[in-house]
């Protein structure tokens, strides 16, 4: 039996994990597939929400409070795995919008500067890793730190005496613990009734093939973006289609994409696509992340509903989550 059972091995899950059980706790992970192949795996790693301005208080929050600890966070990982997550601080150069009134009153209230640049506004101080190989290091950490990680189980329904869960029902058997922590991101409306309902918005992404130097700075323009990572391949991201659980991807998008990314950097336009794929945010009705307690349980806890922004918020979740349950326990 363990202290605190964890739904879902995403950068949430994970990170919830990883805290939690640096508090003392024995934590268990339960993930339907394999930790860190959805979301986490799929997005672009940039540790920003990409627009703040049009985000509530709490996402901007707890974002700016992770972008504090990320680069000491991946270094000490490395540390403990010998697995480089590839922190760079490349900058963001954000191409529109930065000069709307809504934007200026947002910077102007939160005291963020930017270096004008010839195609916009550069915030040097935006970071990025390389989600995937965050994600090998951090199941690695997890491990070590002695989370039991279960993979290939998908949860079913809680196991409920009263207003108290006992764990959660799986197709295999049961699993016991003190507390429940949701952090299944798309699909945590799937086995549990929340207020707010979860949904994916699916997003789609491809990787060019190309140099170091040709592109320096994460670019953001209309709502997509080009992350250039240190080997010289490029991110070219996403796209927005409430399609539900729909994998798919489509040659109409792999071009959009790639010409969004050619028509800011030329040399691109013969780069190759080495990678197209599909990933599923976790979206809420009301935009909002859903971070606390159950509303209909004493000891189940949200972790969930991060949208896009569930790498660069996931330190701060974890930690909020981990005071709210250590100190009611």
């Amino acid at each position: 039996m363990s202290d605190c059972l964890i739904v879902g091995g995403g950068i949430i899950g994970m990170m919830s994990a990883r805290s939690l059980a640096l508090s003392g706790a024995k934590v268990t992970i339960l993930d339907q597939s394999k930790c860190a192949q959805e979301s986490s795996w799929a997005g672009g790693g940039i540790i920003s929400p990409l627009y703040p301005w049009k985000y509530d208080k709490l996402t901007n929050e707890l974002s700016q409070a992770s972008q504090l600890v990320y680069e000491q966070l991946c270094v000490q990982i490395f540390e403990d795995t010998g697995l480089d997550p590839q922190y760079l601080k490349s900058g963001l150069l954000m191409m529109d919008e930065f000069d709307t009134v809504e934007a200026k009153s947002w910077m102007q209230e939160h005291q963020l500067n930017y270096q004008v640049h010839e195609d916009g506004a550069l915030f040097e101080h935006v970071a990025q890793v390389r989600n995937p190989r965050l994600l090998k290091a951090l199941k690695a950490d997890v491990i070590s730190k002695g989370v039991t990680i279960i993979e290939q189980t998908k949860v079913e329904q809680l196991l409920v005496r009263n207003d108290q869960s006992l764990g959660v029902k799986t197709p295999y058997k049961n699993y016991l613990s003190d507390s429940v922590v949701v952090c299944s991101g798309a699909w945590s409306s799937q086995w549990l009734e929340l207020t707010q309902e979860v949904f994916p918005v699916k997003g789609q992404m491809i990787v060019l093939k190309s140099d170091p130097g040709v592109v320096n700075h994460i670019i953001l323009d209309q709502g997509r973006y080009i992350i250039p990572r240190k080997d010289g391949r490029i991110l070219v991201g996403s796209t927005m289609q409430n399609v539900g659980f729909d994998r798919s991807i489509d040659e109409q998008t792999r071009q959009s994409l790639h010409e969004f990314a050619s028509k800011r950097f030329s040399s691109l336009a013969k780069a190759e696509v080495e990678h197209h794929w599909s990933g599923f945010r976790p979206a809420s009705k009301s935009s909002k992340v859903l971070l606390g307690k159950h509303a209909n349980f004493d000891n189940v806890y949200l972790n969930t509903g991060h949208f896009r922004n569930g790498l660069n918020m996931a330190p701060e979740s974890a930690k909020r989550i981990t005071q709210l349950i250590t100190n009611e326990n």
